[in-house]
């Protein structure tokens, strides 16, 4: 089985390489992602690194901000690096460079193999997420580095009441997903064949594919919405596994951030049944990649 692998980095050199050569196999394809917004010499050194290896391509950069929609962007652009390279893969893994993998590859091309043709990421719908619909519902956009949105849902305040107001003059009406279309929600980590890229290539770049995009684009956390509900209203809604394959760890204050795991977290990952865990910091604490690459040597 070749698998293929879009990793979305923009720190840490020395664990992304380490990534890398953990995932490395004659039968394995990585696209790169490098923010824009990264340390130059983080890019520089990544690139001349890889660059010559046959199995490593870059894709086009963009600045990735949290919870923005640059995050999909990146992803579509490794998409668009996939398909149009005509890349050979049977399934591919959207990662970050602070992922690492739990499991030996063995153990992930025979859990693969048990479910041909099966898409996995967590899906979960809107009538579900009643408390964070302001996401989609509300108009979302960037001045500079502020973020606004329109309606804020308080009233007992009269700025904010004065605020929506104008935005409620000046900003587009109707803004609406294709007819029928409804929201889902998930992880931004998925693993998908290579059928199922090239239906989102196809889908991307369609004319229903643009009215998508422009509508996602004033939402939030688009990276966690965008891809579950293109895949959710179409013909792979049924072949979907409702698991991102990925053991996170969550903060109690539900920061949005996950927890950065270490050594005193080494039994609950390696006793988990997922294929990659994070997210992980070398600097942090490198030694709990140590004893996971001794695990997986085992």
């Amino acid at each position: 089985m070749k698998l293929a692998y879009i990793i979305v980095s923009h720190f840490n050199l020395e664990q992304t390489l380490r990534l890398y050569n953990r995932l490395n196999h004659k039968d394995s394809l990585f696209v790169f992602h490098v923010s824009k917004k990264c340390e130059p010499r983080y890019y520089e050194k990544l690139y001349a690194a890889l660059k010559d290896r046959e199995n490593c391509l870059f894709t086009k950069r963009v600045n990735i901000t949290w919870g923005g929609y640059d995050l999909v962007q990146a992803v579509l652009n490794a998409i668009d690096t996939l398909v149009e390279k005509n890349a050979d893969f049977d399934y591919a893994f959207f990662l970050s460079g602070q992922d690492y993998p739990i499991k030996p590859r063995e153990h992930m091309v025979q859990m693969l193999g048990k479910n041909p043709g099966k898409q996995y990421m967590e899906v979960i719908p809107a009538s579900d997420l009643g408390k964070i619909s302001e996401w989609w519902e509300a108009y979302h956009f960037t001045v500079g580095k502020r973020r606004f949105w329109h309606p804020h849902q308080r009233k007992d305040n009269l700025l904010i009441t004065l605020y929506n107001f104008i935005f409620a003059l000046i900003l587009p009406k109707n803004r609406q997903l294709p007819q029928g279309f409804l929201i889902y929600k998930g992880t931004s980590w998925w693993t998908l064949t290579r059928d199922c890229i090239h239906f989102m290539y196809g889908q991307v770049h369609s004319p229903e594919g643009k009215r998508i995009i422009k509508y996602f684009r004033n939402t939030w956390h688009q990276s966690e919405l965008f891809f579950q509900t293109i895949l959710m209203n179409s013909k792979y809604r049924d072949d979907i596994i409702n698991d991102d394959l990925r053991f996170i760890l969550w903060h109690e204050n539900d920061d949005g951030h996950p927890k950065m795991l270490t050594q005193t977290d080494y039994d609950d990952i390696v006793s988990s049944d997922r294929l990659f865990a994070r997210k992980f910091n070398s600097q942090v604490d490198a030694k709990i990649l140590d004893l996971l690459d001794e695990k997986i040597a085992a």
